[in-house]
């Protein structure tokens, strides 16, 4: 038996496991500290540099509180913080065009520092879920920049945002963000969007709502022999599917994976062929459609399309990080959202080693593992990011 192959297993384990509140907070200074504001030269007044916005940023996310709240407390403590009307002043100078060109490179340069055990992590995997998120919106119903929607905390207008983010089984990562404007396509955006996080991972798998699944983005997505997972609406053409196959009342135990033509409302002459399957979801028949020729079941792809509810639940994270504010201004709004989406991709980046950490710590004893999920609950997290 090769006890030294175990015994190196269980070192390497503890050393990972030892000190992880030190490790987190080397994670939060390696995300947080790259200047990312140095581009902007809105950004670097003659008084104030970069990272001195970037600090009245954080404060602001960190405690969910309005900038002007976060610059008056830290200037009362005698910290070299700006005036909120000079933060204000500088975020309505950068034009919607390139505050979002800023997002997507902010966020690459945030992927490229994490550590390297994570970066492998989330490339490995190659999956992509996207899906929209909606701003509140309280201003005039002329904004070019303002989309309609339900009703929704007392407004039927938002700023929309097309968010994708890389999945693995141990977390998740928000790399793009594009803004989505009232003349603007899905096709055109989803382009965008590949466009941006090709030059980061290799992308194997794409998951989405049936809100995407056009017969242009499908057709794109074949091309660049990208696998594909989404919901489809109920089409003249899947229903006339749905009823010919499924019909009867044990539809669940005759479902598989069948072709299909599926052809644009616009012109009849652009279709793509794709394989759908219906879903029980609480009693109600949904469909799934796959890309052609990828060998999964049903029940796999059950499994893999609810990994896109992560993304929701990222969305319930990011608003704990939301800077409070009233403004209008796209291009402040855009800002906002980064810094909450840059926070929370460092908490997530830790909820990524510390599952990752499962894997080496399974020969541990469960005294040494209890005492180390102790001393991280005991630990004070606010002294921890601030000292």
């Amino acid at each position: 038996m090769n006890y030294k192959k175990g015994w190196s297993k269980k070192r390497r384990a503890k050393l990972l496991c030892y000190q992880n509140n030190s490790r987190y907070k080397m994670i939060h200074q390696r995300l947080v500290s790259l200047n990312l504001l140095k581009k902007l030269t809105a950004f670097n007044t003659r008084k104030y540099c970069s990272q001195d916005y970037f600090a009245a940023f954080e404060f602001a996310s960190l405690h969910g509180i309005s900038m002007k709240q976060a610059c008056l407390m830290e200037r009362l403590q005698g910290k070299n913080y700006p005036s909120p009307e000079q933060v204000m002043k500088c975020c309505r100078n950068i034009s919607p065009e390139i505050m979002t060109n800023f997002v997507n490179s902010a966020l690459q340069e945030q992927f490229n520092a994490l550590p390297k055990n994570v970066q492998q992590h989330l490339k490995k995997s190659g999956i992509l879920i996207i899906d929209f998120h909606q701003d509140c919106y309280y201003g005039d119903k002329d904004n070019p920049h303002v989309r309609k929607s339900k009703l929704k905390k007392s407004t039927n207008l938002f700023y929309e945002y097309l968010t994708a983010d890389i999945y693995c089984k141990y977390g998740c990562f928000t790399i793009a963000i594009f803004h989505r404007m009232l003349g603007d396509d899905i096709f055109t955006l989803v382009k965008r969007v590949l466009k941006c996080v090709e030059k980061t991972i290799n992308l194997k798998i794409v998951i989405f709502d049936g809100e995407f699944p056009t017969v242009d983005v499908l057709n794109v997505l074949q091309r660049k022999s990208i696998k594909f997972l989404a919901r489809k609406s109920r089409t003249e053409r899947v229903k006339e599917h749905l009823s010919e196959y499924y019909g009867g009342q044990d539809w669940e135990q005759e479902r598989q994976w069948r072709p299909i033509e599926l052809r644009s409302n616009i012109s009849r002459s652009k279709k793509v062929r794709v394989d759908i399957c219906p879903q029980n979801v609480r009693g109600e028949m949904k469909t799934l459609i796959k890309s052609p020729g990828w060998s999964i079941t049903p029940k796999y792809a059950d499994k893999l399309y609810g990994k896109r509810f992560n993304i929701e639940t990222g969305y319930r994270d990011k608003h704990k990080f939301q800077i409070f504010t009233c403004t209008k201004i796209l291009s402040t709004r855009l800002l906002f959202f980064l810094i909450a989406a840059l926070m929370w991709n460092c908490w997530q980046v830790f909820l990524t080693w510390v599952r990752s950490l499962k894997t080496y710590s399974k020969d541990l004893p469960r005294e040494f593992l209890v005492q180390l999920t102790a001393n991280w609950i005991k630990f004070n997290l606010k002294k921890m990011l601030f000292t």
